[in-house]
C-alpha cells in the first residue's frame, strides 16, 4: 500500500477528473494513496469509550463510498493534490463525528425514557448501590431545599440537567444562551457547596459506576504512586466553579491549613479512573513544578478525592484571560503585540527547559495585574520524547498546528508553539482563530490542507504590514518555514511592543 505523502504528489489533483470519467484505476489510486493515513486519523480522534463501538476502518470505507458516489456525480472540484486530501479528511471526520453522535444520542435516549421507579444511569454514576429509603428521602429533601432557593428558570435548568440534557440543549429548550445555563448551574453548585461544608465533592470528583470504574480505578492507582498525589482532600473547601475545558473543570477553593484561596483542577467525571487521562494530569503537575517561572501559573501538587479521582492545586490568578479580554473591549495593536511578546518569552523559557506547551491559545494566556501568565500544560511534551506514528491527537482544533493533526507535516517541536502564539496573536488582531469552520471535522480539514492561513481583508487593512508579516511567519504550514523560535517571535514584536 502506498505511503506517498499527499503533500508531495502533484499528480493527486489529476486523479479526480479521471475518476469522474469512470477510470477505475484512478479510484484504486485514490484509495491506496490515502486509506492508511485516513484510518490513523480516524483512530486518533476516537475517545476510549467509543473505540470499542466504532471501527475506524468502517468509517473510512463509508467515507470513500460517499466520496466516490459524489465524485462521479461531478460534485467536487480540486486544484491541487493537497485539496483532494483535505476533502477526504473532511468527509471522514464528518462520518466519524456523526457516528459518535449517534452512539451518544442513543445512550441519552435510553436514560431519558426510563419508566418511573427505575434506577437511571445518572443515579448509578453517583453511587455503586441502590440507596436505602431513608437515603432516598434525605436526597429528595436536600434537592428540594436547593431548588426552592433558585429562580423558576434556575429550577428548570437543574431539572433538565438531571434528565441528562447538555448545556446547548437546555439553552435551546428554554430560549436562552449557554452562559445563562452555566450561571444557574453554578448557583446550584454554590448552594450545594455551602450546605455540604468541607466534605462536599463536585461531580467531577465523585465515584463512577461500581462495575465500570473499579477496574479502571485499580489500573490507574497501580500506575500512579501515592507519592505523586499526596495532598489531603479534607484540607480544601470548594467555593465556586470558575472554568471548564475539554478534559477538566477548575474551581476556586480555600485551603484550610493556611487560609489562602487557590484553584483546584479536576478531570471531567467521564475521565475519572481513566489511567491515561490521570497520568497526564499528574504529568502536568511534574512538568510545571520543573518550570519555576513567575510567568507560569504554579501547581503546588496533586491529591486524590474521596471518589478516587485526581485533583491539582494551582495558583488562583485573579485576572482574566486574553480571550475574555478581547471580547470585552477592542485591543490596540501595540497592546496585543506586548502580551504575545511576553508570552513568547515565557514559552522560550519552557523550551530551554525541554518542554513544548502544545495547547497555546488566548484562553490559556492569563492577564494578572497587567502581566501575562501561561497556564494549562496538560498536553505538554518533552523535547526528544518519542512520537508514536498514531500519536494521541489533542488540542483545540481552531488553534492547532498542522503537525499536531497529521505527521506528514513533520514532528511536534518548539515551532509548534510558535504556531500557537501566532494563532493567539491572530485572534487578538482579528477576533477569530486562524481556522474557522462550521464544525470540528471541517476545521481539522482546513488545518491539514495546503491552503495558507488568510487574513480577513477588511480588518487587515488597519493592521501595520510588519505585524501582518510576523503573524504570517508564525502561521506557515510547514514548520521549517516558520519563525525559528519563540525568542525570535518576541524579538520581532519588540519594535511594535
Amino acid at each position: 500500500m502506498s505511503n506517498e505523502s499527499p503533500l508531495s504528489s502533484p499528480a493527486a489533483a489529476e486523479l479526480l477528473p479521471r475518476l469522474v470519467r469512470g477510470d477505475d484505476q484512478a479510484a484504486t489510486a485514490v484509495f491506496e494513496r490515502y486509506v492508511e493515513r485516513l484510518t490513523r486519523l480516524a483512530r486518533s480522534r476516537l475517545a476510549a469509550k467509543l473505540a470499542a463501538r466504532i471501527d475506524p476502518e468502517d468509517i473510512v470505507l463509508s467515507a470513500y463510498r460517499s466520496f466516490f458516489v459524489a465524485a462521479r456525480q461531478g460534485r467536487f472540484e480540486v486544484q491541487r493534490g493537497g485539496d483532494l486530501w483535505q476533502l477526504l479528511v473532511e468527509i471522514t471526520l464528518h462520518k466519524l463525528y456523526r457516528s459518535a453522535e449517534h452512539h451518544l444520542a442513543k445512550r441519552r435516549s435510553v436514560e431519558r425514557e426510563q419508566r418511573a421507579g427505575e434506577t437511571s444511569h445518572t443515579s448509578l454514576s453517583l453511587a455503586g448501590r441502590e440507596p436505602t429509603p431513608e437515603e432516598a428521602l434525605a436526597a429528595a429533601d436536600e434537592l428540594q431545599t436547593i431548588l426552592e432557593q433558585l429562580s423558576e428558570r434556575g429550577r428548570l435548568v437543574i431539572e433538565l440537567r438531571l434528565q441528562g440534557y447538555e448545556h446547548e440543549e437546555i439553552a435551546e429548550r428554554l430560549g436562552c444562551n449557554e452562559r445563562t445555563v452555566r450561571r444557574h448551574l453554578n448557583e446550584a453548585r454554590r448552594l450545594m457547596a455551602a450546605r455540604g461544608g468541607p466534605n462536599f465533592v463536585p461531580a467531577a470528583a465523585r465515584k463512577t459506576p461500581e462495575r465500570s470504574a473499579r477496574r479502571r480505578s485499580r489500573a490507574a492507582e497501580a500506575d500512579i504512586p501515592a507519592s505523586d498525589a499526596p495532598l489531603n482532600w479534607n484540607d480544601f473547601v470548594l467555593l465556586e466553579q470558575i472554568g471548564a475545558g475539554a478534559t477538566g473543570k477548575v474551581y476556586r477553593a480555600r485551603q484550610q491549613s493556611n487560609g489562602r484561596q487557590i484553584a483546584i483542577k479536576f478531570l471531567r467525571k467521564s475521565l475519572v479512573g481513566n489511567a491515561s487521562a490521570m497520568g497526564r494530569l499528574v504529568g502536568e503537575a511534574k512538568t510545571v513544578k520543573a518550570l519555576a517561572h513567575e510567568g507560569i501559573v504554579a501547581i503546588h501538587g496533586a491529591g486524590r478525592t474521596p471518589g478516587g479521582g485526581l485533583f491539582l492545586v494551582m495558583d488562583l490568578v485573579p485576572g482574566t484571560d486574553l480571550e475574555k479580554t478581547h471580547r470585552e473591549r477592542p485591543l490596540a495593536v501595540a497592546e496585543a503585540a506586548g502580551w504575545i511578546a511576553n508570552a513568547a518569552r515565557i514559552i522560550h523559557f519552557a523550551h530551554e527547559h525541554g518542554v513544548i506547551h502544545c495547547d497555546l491559545k488566548p484562553s490559556n494566556l492569563l492577564v494578572d495585574q497587567g502581566r501575562i501568565r501561561v497556564t494549562d500544560f496538560g498536553l505538554a511534551r518533552r523535547l526528544g520524547e518519542p512520537q508514536m506514528e498514531a500519536a494521541f491527537l489533542a488540542g483545540t482544533p481552531a488553534f492547532m498546528a498542522p503537525e499536531q493533526v497529521d505527521p506528514c507535516w513533520g514532528i511536534v517541536s518548539p515551532r509548534t508553539d510558535v504556531w500557537g502564539l501566532g494563532g493567539a496573536l491572530y485572534f487578538l488582531l482579528f477576533g477569530r482563530p486562524p481556522h474557522v469552520a462550521a464544525d470540528v471535522p471541517s476545521t481539522l480539514a482546513s488545518v491539514v490542507s495546503q491552503t495558507p492561513v488568510a487574513f480577513p481583508l477588511d480588518e487587515a487593512k488597519t493592521i501595520p504590514q510588519p505585524m501582518l508579516k510576523i503573524v504570517s511567519g508564525c502561521l506557515e504550514k510547514r514548520p521549517a518555514d516558520r519563525l525559528a523560535s519563540a525568542a525570535a517571535l518576541a524579538e520581532s514584536l519588540a519594535p511594535i511592543d
